[in-house]
């Protein structure tokens, strides 16, 4: 008897712990309430005057393209070299010469494919003598013949240039460029003590602005917003541009979009500053600033505490509960800055209630 009543004494003992044990555990594994909702307190935010903006970096490349402009046609070694890369010359400006004989620059059609002398007649006589009319040389309007008053203005144009007055001028003697002036950029086949065989390019021609693009890669193209505003910084130097167009293009054979750059009203980014400003030869790297987001400063609230009705409406509460409406201007990061609040309004932020709440 007295061991049946010891054994009962003791499952009940077990039994009392066990439920002791089950309580416990359930108060452990209970998720915590949430500390504003069971102490009903609303989450409240209070407008601020702030400023907002948001901008990518990418790399922008600038380069002076480049277009043949003019070759040697007469054989020897170049002498000197008068121009350097990214020089203006105009009509009658020495460029080189070769076996010390000057070659002058001046405005033609025709490439200098013979030499000219007295009883010529062509066009070429006539850019000729345009040229010599042009330097004060020849008084007598052009005509295309070559005749003596053309033989005395080449003459004294020769005297005056140092080549012997032979009253001949050379097929070498004059590069013939479409316009002028232009700026110029020397070939490596155009150095002093180089060998020419005739038929060279020496000079390229230097276009009359720059090319300013953004290459980007595909994983960066849907990152930036074509209508974009651009700041360039080269130096010390601060551009404003824009994304004039898009070409695609590839690099060694891999797809790249090219954001072409140009000046807010047009035309080069750089504006008279250019040619001061990229060099005339290579390429020349400039840190580009791509706008996304406007820099705005304003009354900011979190993008949170906004709710758009169907209609499209947009409004936030205050905390005392009405119920304003706002129009944003712009948002980033999970703030906006908008019109319709003032700073220092408390403005009550939506919260999720708990599970059962």
């Amino acid at each position: 008897m007295r061991r049946w009543l010891t054994a009962g004494i003791l499952i009940l003992a077990l039994v009392a712990v066990g439920a002791a044990g089950f309580w416990a555990g359930r108060v452990a594994l209970a998720p915590p309430d949430d500390p504003l909702a069971s102490a009903g307190q609303p989450v409240t935010y209070t407008v601020v005057e702030q400023t907002l903006g948001q901008s990518l970096g990418f790399a922008a490349v600038a380069e002076w393209p480049a277009t043949p402009l003019g070759r040697a046609w007469s054989a020897g070694v170049v002498t000197s070299l008068a121009v350097a890369a990214g020089d203006e010359v105009d009509i009658g400006d020495v460029l080189y010469s070769v076996n010390l004989r000057p070659v002058v620059i001046a405005v033609g059609a025709v490439p200098a494919f013979r030499d000219l002398a007295a009883g010529v007649v062509g066009a070429d006589v006539t850019q000729l003598e345009t040229l010599l009319a042009e330097l004060g040389y020849l008084d007598a309007a052009p005509d295309a013949t070559f005749d003596a008053a053309t033989t005395t203005a080449v003459r004294a144009w020769q005297r005056a240039s140092g080549a012997t007055d032979d009253g001949i001028v050379r097929q070498g003697d004059v590069l013939y460029a479409p316009d002028l002036p232009v700026r110029v950029l020397p070939t490596e086949a155009l150095t002093v003590g180089a060998p020419l065989n005739g038929g060279e390019v020496v000079l390229q021609a230097l276009a009359a602005e720059p090319s300013v693009v953004i290459p980007l890669t595909p994983e960066q193209r849907n990152l930036v917003p074509l209508t974009g505003r651009v700041v360039l910084t080269a130096a010390d130097i601060t551009w404003e541009a824009v994304i004039a167009r898009a070409v695609e293009t590839n690099d060694q054979g891999l797809p790249r979009l090219d954001l072409v750059l140009t000046a807010p009203g047009g035309g080069p980014v750089c504006g008279d500053a250019c040619a001061a400003a990229i060099p005339a030869v290579g390429r020349t790297n400039l840190a580009a600033e791509i706008i996304v987001v406007p820099t705005t400063s304003g009354p900011v609230v979190p993008t949170a505490a906004i709710v758009t009705d169907p209609a499209g409406g947009q409004s936030v509460q205050l905390a005392d509960g009405t119920t304003v409406p706002i129009s944003v201007v712009v948002s980033t990061g999970g703030l906006a800055v908008v019109v319709g609040v003032e700073p220092g309004d408390l403005l009550l932020l939506p919260f999720a209630a708990p599970p059962g709440g």
